[in-house]
């Protein structure tokens, strides 16, 4: 007799394809790699806005300090004996150098666009008063740079020590 083969075969183990399972565990994998990946993108595009901002306060801040050495080294103070040997921050260099630069100074105001938003910024400078054993010679500014609007959120701050050319004739 005849023997008759089987039509319909058995599929061996390696020619079957992935199961369900296996697809919604990949599906998944890929879907946690994707949004990974956004997030970092948009934390890495908010990092650099970010630094945009304090780059540019800090670069405000440079050119009024380079502003304010430039007056200790050009303003022509007197050499007076008496301001060498001052007793009070007031009646030292310093205060002189500090009303020189005080007379041509406006609260500077800096406007920051970018691509979705513009952003007001000023500068603030402050005299320090305190600290030193020499105050009539040396020149203490602090610096900061804050958002323009209600909030005030500090963008960067510095802080730096003058010495007018004038006090370094004292005796």
């Amino acid at each position: 007799m005849f023997k008759f083969k089987k039509l319909v075969t058995k599929p061996k183990k390696s020619d079957t394809g992935f199961t369900l399972l296996e697809l919604l565990v990949a599906t998944l994998v890929a879907f946690l790699f994707v949004v990974g990946s956004m997030q970092a993108l948009v934390f890495a595009t908010a990092l650099r806005v970010k630094a945009q901002s304090k780059q540019r306060a800090n670069q405000l801040i440079q050119e009024d300090v380079e502003e304010v050495q430039s007056l200790a080294q050009l303003t022509n103070l007197p050499a007076d004996h008496e301001k060498c040997f001052a007793n009070s921050y007031n009646d030292g260099y310093a205060q002189l150098l500090w009303t020189e630069a005080e007379q041509g100074y406006t609260q500077k105001t800096i406007n920051l666009t970018d691509n979705s938003n513009s952003q007001e910024y000023e500068l603030i400078r402050t005299k320090v008063t305190t600290g030193s054993q020499s105050p009539h010679k040396v020149l203490k500014i602090e610096y900061e740079v804050r958002e323009a609007d209600g909030q005030q959120k500090t963008i960067a701050t510095d802080y730096i020590e003058v010495i007018p050319d004038a006090a370094l004739q004292c005796p």
